[in-house]
């Protein structure tokens, strides 16, 4: 049997399991970062849709790697086998969320042992079953925590109370369902907000978050917006100021933020 793919660091990121979708595609809430990679091609398109966010626009920080024929490679195969073990089975949700779920935790069991488990640095929860399935996965695995940056914030809020406690959920502040984080601020009282300076985290009262230990608190917090971001957009602009100051603009192999 096929396994899903997990990759065990990047450039930002080091020591857990991370497990990604293709950027966009399983992206049903996105906004202002909405954005894909061809599969076939890699040729990036922006798409970023404002209705329901007041936040700027930026590039999503994870599809620019699926340029990289491996990336999408792994990326495809992990949305492929899921959506083939969703639909191998009769429109039966219970049989549908058991099947899924297995795929999930059979993928977790051959994994190196880490303490720490990244749902999706690339993509978000496209269906509720499909959430529920990585919340039954994390149940059984206590001996790890799991977390997620998600603006399926829907699909949270009707499983709220069947999150596990080694399951963190940071609402990322720029999809189209924003304002469901004010409506239900018990719920979503984590949020991570991208910000083009650090001044501008200042003026929000966030703190800056640089190695996603923050997904773990109790508190929302900022992200500074890096990485390649659409020429000519107010992102960029703000990118290539903080170049000349020679201030943060990405990280490096080594997991450390760089300056210029």
């Amino acid at each position: 049997m096929e396994l899903l793919k997990f990759a065990t660091g990047n450039a930002k990121l080091s020591k857990r399991l991370i497990f990604s979708l293709p950027a966009g595609y399983s992206c049903p809430c996105a906004g202002v970062c909405k954005t894909f990679a061809d599969r076939t091609t890699g040729k990036i398109t922006d798409l970023p849709q404002y209705g329901g966010t007041d936040a700027d626009e930026f590039r999503c920080f994870a599809a620019m790697a699926e340029v990289r024929p491996n990336v999408r490679e792994a990326r495809w195969h992990n949305w492929d086998l899921i959506r083939e073990a969703i639909y191998s089975t009769e429109s039966d949700t219970k049989k549908q969320l058991a099947v899924l779920t297995g795929v999930i935790e059979m993928s977790l069991a051959v994994q190196p042992v880490l303490d720490l488990v990244r749902v999706h640095e690339s993509g978000d929860y496209y269906t509720e079953l499909y959430m529920h399935a990585w919340l039954n996965a994390a149940r059984n695995f206590s001996n790890m925590q799991f977390y997620s940056y998600t603006k399926s914030l829907g699909m949270w809020y009707n499983l709220r109370k069947h999150i596990p406690k080694n399951m963190y959920f940071t609402a990322s502040y720029g999809g189209v369902l924003d304002s469901m984080i004010a409506q239900y601020p018990r719920t979503f009282k984590r949020y991570a907000r991208v910000v083009y300076t650090e001044q501008e985290a200042i003026d929000l009262g966030l703190e800056i978050d640089h190695d996603d230990s923050h997904c773990l608190g109790d508190k929302p917090f900022a992200l500074l917006v890096h990485g390649s971001q659409r020429a000519g957009s107010a992102a960029s602009i703000a990118l290539n100021a903080r170049k000349k100051a020679g201030e943060f603009v990405g990280y490096n192999k080594s997991h450390q933020k760089v300056a210029a």
